[in-house]
């Protein structure tokens, strides 16, 4: 019995030293950083990442140094709050081509945004979550800014929609019964016929709208980027104020939002692009 006991604790040895032999402190603790930002997109101080760590603010400030330099986090202009950037979005986004979506779509956007006056932005599907990677600021006087990292519903946004009519149709299904369908607004659609109404317009079209669905005052038209297999691998939109852009202007303005998404869509080699 006691060779067995001597045994068991030796094996038991043996797993721990191997586990400590290939742990790495600090990149655990500057993993953790991460994963505790984006739990607060709002940002954290240093003194907080220390208390929240439990480690020295010295060790937080290195480790905040070492990831601010990698253009992982960044210092908010205004205070003393760290946030994340959407660099690790970039990275997480499913784009098998060289460059990435964000940098393909960059010139598109700002095209598009020179043509409308309107902010642009561009985004991908991550879980069962849209979420915002880039933005080129519209340049009348009043223009709304979104913060890159933002996370919005699939069943309000114009770009969640797209995401939602280009899934296959196992993956949707599941999607949509994880949907509760929150009401924003006096126009968000809160039930599955509605929204699967406004999904088969969106393929037909080639474009999504929403309708101040998640924000009374504000319109999205958006559409979809694709590879070369046809996948959807993100989205770009334009938002707007209904008071510049009535709901009138929209059909016309989805067909200019597409030709700029077709043309990022050729540069990752996607041919069958739609006709208007």
């Amino acid at each position: 019995m006691d060779s067995l006991i001597f045994g068991i604790k030796f094996i038991y040895q043996m797993k721990v030293n191997i586990v400590d032999k290939y742990h790495v402190p600090g990149l655990e603790r500057g993993l953790r950083v991460i994963e505790i930002l984006n739990e607060r997109p709002g940002g954290m101080s240093m003194n907080e990442l220390s208390a929240k760590l439990g480690i020295p603010t010295n060790s937080v400030y290195r480790i905040l140094a070492t990831l601010e330099r990698g253009k992982y986090v960044r210092k908010q202009t205004e205070g003393s709050l760290y946030e994340l950037t959407s660099k690790l979005l970039t990275m997480s986004a499913p784009v098998t081509s060289t460059p990435s979506f964000v940098e393909s779509s960059l010139p598109h956007m700002r095209a598009l945004r020179d043509e409308t006056m309107e902010s642009v932005l561009c985004g991908t599907l991550i879980g069962h979550e849209g979420v915002v990677l880039e933005q080129v600021e519209g340049i009348h006087s009043f223009s709304f800014r979104i913060k890159p990292g933002l996370r919005f519903p699939l069943h309000t946004a114009a770009p969640g929609k797209l995401f939602l009519a280009h899934m296959a149709e196992p993956e949707r299904e599941k999607c949509l019964a994880s949907l509760n369908f929150e009401k924003f607004t006096p126009h968000t659609l809160t039930t599955r016929d509605a929204l699967l109404k406004e999904l088969r317009g969106a393929l037909e079209d080639g474009y999504a709208f929403d309708r101040e669905e998640e924000m009374i005052g504000q319109v999205c038209i958006a559409s979809g980027v694709f590879n070369r297999s046809g996948r959807i691998i993100g989205a770009i939109w334009m938002v707007a104020p209904t008071n510049r852009v009535p709901r009138k202007d929209l059909p016309a303005l989805g067909k200019v939002v597409r030709a700029h998404a077709d043309s990022i869509s050729m540069g990752f080699g996607y041919s069958q692009l739609r006709v208007a």
